[in-house]
């Protein structure tokens, strides 16, 4: 069995991309654990990461290709959480959606990306888009 752990963000056109990444790979469905997994920055009481758009189009579309998928959500620091999460689900791989970014604004902004490939030991696909 493999697990994937699927990061997800709140825009809805990396998280299409994300999917297309996986149900790109030679994974068989039966045999796949997918985890939606979505870290609200704020406290997440009330919140339900399954009313997020990004969220419902990446079940819907991994549903349709055949795998299982279960949505899991936190609140927090993201890094942190992915990792731990990660850890807890004993994944063969975290799936992010990343953006494109000069140097600068990682350097200015961070990138939840790039700090959870340099802190797991885990194998990290990664999506990237110019948004």
């Amino acid at each position: 069995m493999t697990t994937i752990l699927v990061s997800i963000d709140t825009d809805v056109t990396r998280a299409k991309e994300q999917v297309e990444s996986i149900t790109s790979l030679p994974l068989q469905t039966d045999e796949t654990d997918l985890v939606l997994y979505h870290v609200f920055r704020a406290d997440g009481e009330g919140a339900d990461a399954r009313n997020l758009k990004s969220v419902s189009v990446a079940l819907d579309s991994l549903e349709e290709a055949g795998f299982d998928v279960e949505i899991r959500q936190s609140s927090g620091d993201a890094v942190r959480n992915i990792l731990d999460e990660a850890e807890a689900l004993d994944a063969d791989v975290i799936s992010l959606a990343g953006r494109k970014r000069s140097p600068t604004g990682k350097a200015l902004f961070g990138s939840v990306a790039q700090d959870v490939i340099l802190r797991s030991d885990r194998t990290v696909l990664l999506d990237t888009t110019d948004n």
